[in-house]
């Protein structure tokens, strides 16, 4: 499910870092609407969930050696902004074939895994996830 708020940040009073932040926050709470419990990492926009507990509570802790190591991107961030204003958005894998990625490093990371929320035991549909994404979406990007 693609999601591409268009969004005026001047208008909104707010700056790219937290309009990011508010997407990821978006999604994470879809997750959590499920049980899933979705992460930040450091530097690399998106959400993930611990692929060998996605519905476990344990925060993500301290540095590590490969900040990808047991997780797997369930949402993936594109974002522009010209004069202020949003292009592009966030991508949640609902239900999907999730092949085309074993070609390639998903948004440049070797080794990182792709995940849909069917893979991760959640029985949702699309309608479903759409409409508490854009209700989510909806709350966090209103002025």
């Amino acid at each position: 499910m693609v999601a591409y708020p268009l969004i005026d940040l001047q208008r909104l009073h707010i700056f790219v870092k937290e309009y990011v932040y508010r997407l990821e926050n978006s999604v994470i709470k879809v997750l959590e609407s499920f049980g899933v419990t979705g992460h930040r990492v450091t530097g690399a926009p998106g959400i993930y969930v611990r692929l060998e507990d996605p519905f476990g509570h344990a925060a993500l802790t301290g540095p590590r050696r490969d900040p990808f190591e047991g997780l797997g991107k369930v949402a993936a961030l594109g974002i522009k902004v010209s004069r202020h204003c949003t292009y592009h958005g966030v991508a949640l894998n609902v239900a999907m074939d999730l092949s085309p990625y074993d070609g390639i490093n998903p948004c440049g990371y070797a080794g990182l895994a792709t995940v849909d929320l069917a893979r991760l035991g959640v029985s949702t549909d699309w309608d479903t996830v759409a409409a508490r994404l854009g209700d989510k979406l909806a709350s966090h990007l209103s002025p």
